[in-house]
C-alpha cells in the first residue's frame, strides 16, 4: 500500500489543528455559513484552475469535469452538505451551549461511526486490532480536548440537551463525509472532485445562511475577505486536497483516524509556543492516540 494517503490524512489534521484558531477569531464577526461560503469559494476557484494544470492545458481540465458521472457530483455534493454545508454549522451551535472542549469531544467520536458505516455499507472486514486502535485514538481524543483550558459558551443558544443532540448530529455528519470521500476519493482526480464538493458547498452554504441566519452577512466584508486568503487558500484548499487524497488512498479505518487528529496535534503547537503550559490528564491523552495510532497502522 503506498504511503502517500495515509501520509495525505495526516496532514489534512495538521492544516486544520493550525487553521482551526483562525476561524474561531472569525466566528465572532461571521456566521458559520458566511465563513464556509467564503471557504469554499476560494478553494473552489483554485481547484477549478488546478483541473487546467493537471489535465494539460484547457481541453484536458474539462475532459476531467466531464468525466465526473452525475452519481459522483450527488454524492460530492452530499458531502459537503455533511461538512461546509451544515455539519459546521451544528458543530458551531453546539458550542455556543456546551463550550468547545464539550462540543468537540462529542463530535470527535466520528471515527467510530464511519468505521462502522464501512461495515455496514461497504461491507468491510474490520480487524479486531483496527477497532481497538480506533476506540483508543477516539478515548485519547476525548481526553485532551475535556482538559483542555476551560472556556465557557458565551451566550447560550439552546439548553445542554439540544447542545449535546447538535454535537451527535454532527459528529454523524462528519462521518458520512468521511465514508464518501473515502469510497469515492479514489475514483476522480482531486482537482475535479473537490471542484464539484466546494461548488456545492457555496450553494448549500448561500442557501442555508439565509434560511437560519437571514440577518447575518452572507459574505465577508471586502477588507476581512483580502485579509483571510491566505487562511481560505492554506486551509479550505491546501487541506481539502490532502483530505480527498488520504481518505481515497488509504484503507478507511486507517485514513478516517489519521484525519481526526487536529485536537492532539494542536496541543503540543501550544507547548511550543508558550500559549499553554504542559498538562499530565492532556499528556495522558497524546500517549494514548499514538498507540491506537500504531494499531491502526501497523
Amino acid at each position: 500500500m503506498s504511503y502517500y494517503g495515509p501520509l495525505f490524512a495526516f496532514l489534512s489534521s495538521f492544516v486544520w489543528a493550525i487553521g482551526s484558531s483562525r476561524y474561531s477569531r472569525l466566528a465572532a464577526s461571521y456566521s458559520p455559513f458566511a465563513i464556509s461560503l467564503s471557504r469554499a469559494l476560494v478553494a473552489g476557484t483554485l481547484f477549478f484552475l488546478m483541473c487546467f494544470v493537471e489535465g494539460g492545458g484547457i481541453g484536458g481540465g474539462f475532459q476531467m469535469l466531464g468525466a465526473l458521472t452525475s452519481r459522483q457530483v450527488l454524492w460530492f455534493s452530499l458531502s459537503m452538505f455533511c461538512s461546509y454545508g451544515f455539519a459546521d454549522a451544528l458543530f458551531l451551535w453546539s458550542t455556543r451551549s456546551l463550550g468547545v472542549p464539550a462540543a468537540l469531544a462529542l463530535a470527535s467520536s466520528y471515527p467510530l461511526w464511519t468505521a462502522l458505516g464501512g461495515m455496514f455499507f461497504r461491507g468491510d472486514d474490520l480487524a479486531l486490532r483496527a477497532i481497538a486502535g480506533t476506540l483508543l485514538v477516539v478515548i485519547g481524543n476525548v481526553v485532551v480536548i475535556l482538559n483542555a483550558p476551560r472556556l465557557e459558551p458565551s451566550g447560550r443558544l439552546f439548553t445542554r440537551r439540544s447542545g449535546v443532540i447538535l454535537a451527535l448530529l454532527t459528529s454523524l455528519l462528519w462521518a458520512a463525509n468521511s465514508l464518501i470521500a473515502s469510497t469515492f476519493g479514489a475514483e476522480v482526480p482531486v482537482p475535479a472532485s473537490n471542484t464539484v464538493r466546494m461548488l456545492a458547498a457555496v450553494v448549500i452554504c448561500f442557501v442555508l445562511g439565509r434560511l437560519f441566519s437571514p440577518s447575518a452577512r452572507a459574505v465577508f466584508s471586502r477588507r476581512d475577505f483580502v485579509r483571510s486568503l491566505w487562511l481560505f487558500a492554506y486551509e479550505a484548499f491546501l487541506g481539502s486536497y490532502f483530505f480527498m487524497y488520504g481518505l481515497g488512498h488509504s484503507s478507511l479505518v486507517v485514513g478516517v483516524t489519521l484525519s481526526c487528529l487536529a485536537p492532539v496535534i494542536a496541543v503540543p503547537v501550544a507547548w511550543l509556543m508558550g500559549t499553554e503550559k504542559p498538562s499530565l490528564h492532556r499528556t495522558i491523552g497524546i500517549i494514548t492516540v499514538v498507540a491506537g495510532v500504531v494499531l491502526v497502522v501497523g
